[in-house]
């Protein structure tokens, strides 16, 4: 079978248009394809490397949820999932594969009121990075003041100890790190943003309108700038290299118009950077999967209205078949 995107109509124009200026790489069947990890018959789970997502909260445990199955479906060897103990119980009796590790909170929310000044074991529990081959943080955090807290001091914590760990930056993480003056400085070498166009502006400052009137020239602008892979979602998603190579997904569908949605898509990239794909390539190869995923999943379902995330993720394999 075959990929079989539903290619918006206007594509071609689109294209056309920005290869004025700037040029956009079409994420293709073929490309996705040779981005694919091979998985020797030999080989073990530490071959597919370890994947590390602090997600969750009280109040948004599916996004936490959402992200550790995508994860695991990606191909990722292990994955760990650090999240508020008051939600281990629920996302421990719905998801047999992960490995627990259960931090702090108040309210409900993962915390640390101040970078706390921490002996070396006791930080290895906190930021539970050590190990690891790549790291997701932000689905479903919160934004209280003590996630802000941590999460500054997790990003401090992998500045200092692993600065070229591969780092997703998600959803409230974004939000968080839009608040901070010079957020960009406070990233690790090797992160992967993914904003969708309201995140984009927070981390701006721009008004929507610039931002959805000039999509393309922004998102090379800021990924050079940042310095960072930048995934620029919405329809015709668009990934971009710290160096400004942009690649533009041919899809857009309604299907993915659906809170949760960009949870699948970071667990996903986040398990294909554990198995050594390049932040660029996963990221590239993460929403051609989530996108052929979510029309599978669409066509089981019978409209786009009803398909929800969870549909998407026990799809992914027919999409990892389909290339």
């Amino acid at each position: 079978m075959g990929l079989n995107l539903t290619y918006n109509p206007l594509l071609p124009l689109v294209q056309l248009i920005l290869m004025e200026n700037y040029s956009a790489t079409p994420i293709t069947a073929e490309l996705a394809s040779s981005l694919m990890p091979i998985r020797p018959d030999d080989s073990f789970k530490g071959t597919f490397g370890k994947a590390l997502v602090v997600a969750g909260s009280r109040k948004y445990t599916g996004a936490a949820g959402l992200a550790i199955q995508a994860a695991l479906r990606s191909g990722a060897g292990l994955v760990y999932a650090a999240i508020p103990e008051s939600i281990h119980a629920p996302l421990a009796a719905s998801i047999a594969e992960a490995i627990w590790l259960l931090l702090p909170e108040k309210d409900g929310a993962i915390t640390a009121e101040k970078p706390p000044e921490l002996v070396s074991e006791q930080k290895a529990d906190l930021y539970p990075a050590e190990g690891k081959d790549s790291v997701l943080v932000g689905p479903g955090l919160g934004q209280s003041d003590g996630t802000q807290a941590f999460l500054l001091a997790l990003l401090e914590h992998l500045r200092e100890h692993a600065p070229d760990l591969p780092i997703v930056v998600d959803a409230d993480a974004l939000n968080i790190l839009s608040q901070q003056p010079d957020w960009h400085n406070l990233l690790p070498n090797r992160t992967v943003l993914t904003p969708h166009e309201m995140e984009f502006s927070r981390l701006t400052g721009l008004p929507l309108s610039e931002i959805h009137s000039n999509r393309h020239e922004l998102a090379v602008t800021y990924a050079r700038e940042w310095q960072q892979t930048l995934i620029f979602k919405g329809p015709n998603t668009l990934v971009v290299s710290p160096d400004g190579d942009c690649r533009i997904l041919p899809f857009a569908n309604s299907v993915l118009a659906h809170g949760g949605s960009g949870d699948v898509l970071a667990g996903l990239i986040v398990g294909l950077l554990a198995q050594g794909l390049s932040p660029f390539n996963a990221a590239t190869l993460a929403v051609c999967l989530h996108a052929r995923a979510a029309e599978l999943a669409l066509v089981e379902v019978g409209h786009a209205a009803a398909t929800l995330p969870s549909d998407i993720i026990r799809h992914i394999g027919k999409a990892m078949r389909s290339l």
